[in-house]
């Protein structure tokens, strides 16, 4: 397995279907669509499955797919959501970048259908990035996109077991391997926001951002 596309989904029954179809046959083989919790279970004809029996939350989602991906030999992996938010096909394009980075990531401000974002989210995703480039010396144009592909090695190098199951996760990721001046890579992607997308709420949103300041003043430690 050359490629795996590691799908969280929870009660994705009306999207999953759609987005599954859109991957091509030849990467059917690396899909591995990761149940977490939902009621009920979800259904991939020809596709492998891994449930998780009660919801434990986005993070504990990519670290199952993670390691199950990892575990069957997978050289590039890539994360696409299950509810469709993100362009199946540019989500697969990321696979691209990763023959020169270590990380790459789908950025919806280099599409010029950003302003589609929620006026609140773009102006928060903004400055949570800007702050996280000052604070490592990169410069990324967003670093809370959850289109991103990893080289396996580069997943074996952190022990992400230990970072958090919920949305936090995918930060403590990208500040652990900034904090390592690993490479990161950026593509156009395009992005939905309509009823059928669980995007996080407003409460939990705070609760996020207030987790990722708290990472970029002190980095998880290395192992």
């Amino acid at each position: 397995m050359k490629i795996a596309v590691v799908i969280p989904a929870y009660n994705a029954h009306d999207t999953l279907g759609r987005v599954l179809s859109e991957i091509p046959q030849s990467l059917h083989a690396g899909v591995i669509v990761v149940d977490d919790g939902s009621t009920p279970p979800l259904e991939a004809p020809g596709f492998t499955v891994l449930r998780h029996e009660q919801n434990r939350g986005y993070g504990a989602a990519q670290k199952t797919g993670y390691r199950a991906a990892l575990d069957a030999g997978a050289e590039r992996i890539l994360l696409l959501h299950g509810d469709g938010q993100y362009a199946t096909e540019d989500v697969l394009a990321l696979s691209v970048p990763l023959a020169a980075c270590d990380v790459a990531i789908g950025s919806r401000f280099l599409n010029m259908a950003s302003n589609q974002i929620p006026g609140w989210r773009r102006w928060g995703n903004r400055t949570l990035t800007f702050l996280a480039n000052l604070r490592y010396g990169s410069d990324v144009s967003e670093l809370h996109s959850g289109a991103r592909a990893f080289r396996a090695e580069t997943l074996n190098s952190i022990d992400f077991e230990r970072f958090s199951d919920n949305y936090i996760f995918d930060h403590q990721m990208l500040s652990t391997l900034l904090d390592r001046k690993a490479t990161i890579g950026e593509r156009r992607v395009r992005c939905a926001y309509d009823e059928t997308v669980q995007s996080i709420a407003v409460g939990p949103s705070i609760k996020y951002a207030l987790g990722v300041i708290r990472t970029i003043v002190r980095p998880p430690p290395l192992p």
